[in-house]
């Protein structure tokens, strides 16, 4: 047969499938100096198919590691983590191929792009059958740190998908991007190791019998270390693992053990083999969001819980990572299939787990809505954390294109949720048998997504089903009115907000206990339902149990009869859960300072919860402690977001502040603005544009009345950005119109990290006045400190003229660091800042500038000096050296022209920490 048809077969397993390899051999020898496996391979090729082609294509991914340009390298890149863009060579690996045989002919012609490996076939293999490949190679083990593959410091080696595999179907030529997916068939295992350690023991998920590692699967997996690992025997099924929790013993391990993989083989029919290993890299790259993000001395679960839910976690994972799926093109299936076992085995075992545990009892947290909230609660609303951002992703997204929170997190809960809802409509019974039919039909070919649909019947009954995997559309119920029609008659109106169609369950109340509950049909327009209750009810509603992931919940329940206000209001210190039963608000005591207010306490009121909201307001009395005065803002605003990405969202709304910029001298600023977001869609790609709309009023205090004392902005701004960890692109294009001037200018800046991990940082401003008819320099561009007229900039002593706070220094128009006695321009300037990386956190800065103004001639400025960049952009100092005023490190006072970069700004800060999350 040709090879279309082997591919034919492949893809569609109604017809008898064929693979390409039968067997394969490998004989590993180690060489702990040198760190380099010298192996053996033998494949072993299905002697019953004649190869119609040319070339040969084999995939090794431990050649991903061999250079910087690689997919894998650059899957760092995008996470934000430069570790493997600037490590030695020593800790990069490599496959370095020896020689190849197809039968007995002699490969020489052999091409390389990566991972991949093309072998020009001889003439007189052509239209032959091929029945051995053998191949001699060596290969470098990569340093543990970057993926946990590979070897540590201390001499423990994990390896994975190290060996050849060849491919006919092209469109698998998936590289290595850190993300586990590699697409192989369970075939026959032989393996041999020689040279290792004997001081340390080796782990397999194959069995060792006769000096040799045996056995059939598709990803034989190997630990050679000196950790201490277990050893558990369940009926058939061994199950080796790290050793953990030491002090829950070996008893009460087998007894959870037993109990999780009784529920697995219940709800799969059976584990195909005979053995699982569990490594250390699992835990790492698996965990268990809410226990494992909390230190064991902090957490309020019972260490025994603990254990058994990283274990179910882990072994849930293993059993749905068998199944033959093309996990990069079909991720949500294996991420469904094993969070809704988890998601099943809680319901089931631990149906009343609260989410927070043994704190949800204590004293505080008692009072608060998430006390009362279940663990399986936690697959809603970590998919609504990201959904309520607009940064959700599409569950048909392929695999490497995922965010890592959607990929770890977001997407396997939402996944989850649709098998919730299709088995809640299917039905218990008849889910759990397709279920698990469709899991045995995974384990003997490959199955997909349209094997999904059709074993399950979804074209026929849950049409809904296939939008929700295929797109990003959000779903959203609300309660518009609950009347009492007479004694035991009830009325409630619901809406589709959304116009997505997604089961719904209506909850009828009294208080907070359920009295009865009706599975709607679904709907599009406004449905009327008609309730007979003879009990009464105070409650009526869509979605109590937050089990399906519905986009809002605070417009699911009103009350009986209340017209100004759905539902009752209720206010808590700092932010809770979504009360479906409440109209919520929240406050919270802040801190901020300034020079002129000193420390301002302050207590914040807002309407946003833990997730994010579009409506939101805010109101900030506070009390500034030096000057002894009444202080605070209020803002309100409101976001749209689209789901095609185009825009990606509109922001608008206003916020006033009331504060002082001088001793004893307060501002007021009204700001109303309307911004449009773009961003690409690729959402792990940190690219997007901005443009913004804004209307500024500032009304200040003055000892006598001047043009700088009340005034108005317009302001008109465009941005752009490009970011990773190694190239950094911004740009901002301006326009400010005002009664007495015009101004526009344009600001670009590029950082990058150079191949020998070295900063270049290079920003250019060109600023120009369309008109100016201004009396001072209030409204200037300037050189080294900018007046910051809109109060968009955090100084902390933004009047001061001298002292540590005039040495305060912000990135914005000139950015020199030397203080210049002329440093304003009111006709135009143009200033560029280069910065160089020299050692760490050492670098050398150098500033140039022309500006000029009215009557004058055009001025040239000069500035250089060293930076020290202990945290960028938030704690930084610059010592000027020589500029045009000469020597500064030689003049009076050299201290006070040392300038530096502080921030307290905590959402800023969380920003930098969780870039790469998504």
């Amino acid at each position: 047969m040709t090879k279309y048809f082997l591919i034919g077969i492949l893809f569609f397993p109604v017809f008898i499938k064929a693979q390409i390899v039968n067997k394969q051999e490998l004989k590993l020898k180690y060489d702990s100096i040198s760190q380099l496996i010298k192996i053996e391979q033998k494949i072993i090729l299905n002697n019953n198919i004649s190869y119609d082609i040319d070339t040969l294509t084999l995939i090794n991914w431990a050649n991903a590691y061999h250079s910087k340009k690689t997919a894998l390298a650059q899957r760092f890149i995008e996470n934000y983590d430069f570790s493997f863009h600037f490590t030695s060579l020593k800790n990069r690996g490599y496959v370095q191929i020896d020689t190849v045989y197809l039968n007995h002919h002699k490969i020489t012609n052999l091409r390389t792009d990566d991972e991949f490996y093309f072998l020009k076939l001889p003439k007189d293999v052509l239209n032959t059958r091929i029945d051995t490949l053998t191949i001699n190679y060596t290969i470098k083990l990569p340093h543990q740190k970057f993926t946990n593959y590979g070897i540590d410091k201390a001499g423990n080696i994990l390896l994975e998908n190290f060996y050849f595999y060849p491919v006919l179907n092209h469109k698998r030529l998936y590289r290595n991007k850190n993300i586990d997916d590699y697409q192989a068939e369970p075939v026959m295992f032989n393996i041999e190791l020689t040279g290792f350690d004997s001081g340390r023991k080796v782990y397999s998920n194959l069995i060792f019998k006769n000096h040799k590692w045996k056995g059939k699967l598709a990803h034989p997996v190997f630990v050679i270390t000196n950790l201490a690992y277990e050893h558990y025997q369940v009926d058939s099924l061994e199950v080796v693992f790290p050793v953990r929790y030491k002090n829950i013993d070996k008893f009460k391990k087998a007894f959870i053990l037993n109990k999780i993989i009784s529920f697995l083989e219940n709800h799969t029919g059976g584990f195909p083999y005979r053995k699982i290993l569990i490594t250390h890299k699992d835990f790492n790259d698996h965990k268990v969001y809410g226990p494992d993000l909390l230190p064991n001395l902090l957490n309020p679960f019972e260490d025994s819980l603990l254990w058994e839910t990283k274990i179910l976690h882990q072994l849930s994972i293993k059993y749905t990572d068998v199944l033959q799926i093309d996990k990069r093109k079909n991720p949500w299936l294996t991420q469904g299939m094993f969070a809704y076992l988890e998601y099943l085995y809680f319901q089931i075992n631990y149906p009343d787990l609260k989410l927070f545990g043994k704190l949800s009892d204590t004293f505080i947290l008692k009072y608060y809505y998430a006390s009362q909230v279940k663990m399986s609660e936690k697959y809603p609303w970590l998919y609504l954390y990201m959904a309520r951002m607009n940064k959700d992703q599409a569950l048909q997204t392929s695999l490497d294109s995922l965010s890592n929170f959607n990929r770890n997190v977001a997407n396997p809960f939402k996944a989850a949720l649709g098998l919730v809802m299709l088995n809640d409509q299917l039905g218990d019974s008849l889910f759990s048998v397709k279920f698990k039919e469709f899991y045995q039909y995974g384990l003997q070919q490959e199955i997909g997504e349209t094997d999904f649909y059709k074993h399950f019947d979804i074209t026929q009954k849950a049409k809904w089903f296939i939008p929700y995997i295929k797109t990003r559309k959000k779903y959203d119920y609300k309660t518009l009115s609950f009347k009492q029609v007479n004694d035991s008659s009830y009325q409630i109106k619901l809406r589709n907000n959304r116009k997505t169609l997604l089961p719904a369950t209506l909850y009828l109340l009294s208080d907070d206990t359920i009295l009865n509950k009706k599975k709607l049909p679904l709907f599009y327009n406004d449905t009327t339902i008609e309730i007979v209750s003879k009990k009464k009810l105070t409650y009526a509603g869509i979605n109590y149990f937050n089990n399906y992931p519905e986009y809002q919940t605070n417009n699911n329940y009103r009350k009986l009869n209340k017209k100004l206000f759905s539902l009752p209001l209720q206010m808590r210190l700092y932010e809770d859960f979504d009360n479906p039963l409440k109209k919520q608000f929240f406050t919270n005591p802040f801190f901020e300072y300034n020079y002129y207010d000193g420390v301002i306490l302050g207590l914040q009121f807002y309407n946003s919860s833990v997730l994010h909201n579009h409506l939101n307001w805010y109101i900030s009395p506070s009390f500034s402690t030096k000057d002894r005065s009444i202080t605070g803002s209020f803002s309100f605003n409101n976001s749209h977001f689209f789901d095609d990405y185009k825009p990606y969202a509109l922001h608008y709304g206003f916020n006033y502040k009331y504060y002082h910029y001088d001793h004893n001298l307060a501002y007021k600023r009204l700001n109303s603005y309307f911004v449009v977001k773009f961003r690409n869609k690729y959402i792990r790609k940190r690219q997007g544009n901005n443009l913004k709309l804004q209307y500024m009023h500032i009304d200040k205090d003055e000892l006598q009345k001047t043009e700088e004392g009340n005034y108005w902005v317009f302001n008109l701004n465009y941005s752009g950005f490009n970011k990773n960890v190694i190239n950094d692109f911004f740009y901002k294009a301006d326009f400010q119109l005002s009664e007495k001037f015009a101004k526009t200018s344009l600001m670009l800046r590029y950082r990058f990290m150079s191949d020998s991990n070295r900063q270049w940082d290079f920003r250019v401003f060109a600023g120009y006045f369309l008109f100016n008819h201004t009396q001072t320099d209030y409204f200037s561009f300037a050189l080294d400190r900018p007046t910051d007229y809109l109060f968009q900039y955090n100084y902390y002593g933004r009047s001061e003229t001298s002292g540590i706070f005039h040495q305060q220094f912000v990135w914005a128009e000139g950015g020199f660091k030397t203080f210049y006695p002329h440093q304003f321009a009111n006709e135009f300037i143009f200033s560029n800042n280069l910065n160089i990386g020299i050692w760490k956190w050492f670098n050398i800065y150098t500033d140039w500038a022309w500006k000029k103004n009215r009557g004058e001639d055009i001025g040239f400025y000069y500035g250089s000096g060293i930076r020290i960049n202990l945290v960028q952009d938030y704690f930084e100092f610059f010592f000027p050296m020589y500029s045009n005023l000469g020597w500064e490190v030689k003049q009076p006072d050299y201290w006070k022209r040392i300038r530096f970069v502080f921030t307290i700004d905590s959402n800023r800060l969380f920003k930098m920490i969780r870039r790469g999350w998504y």
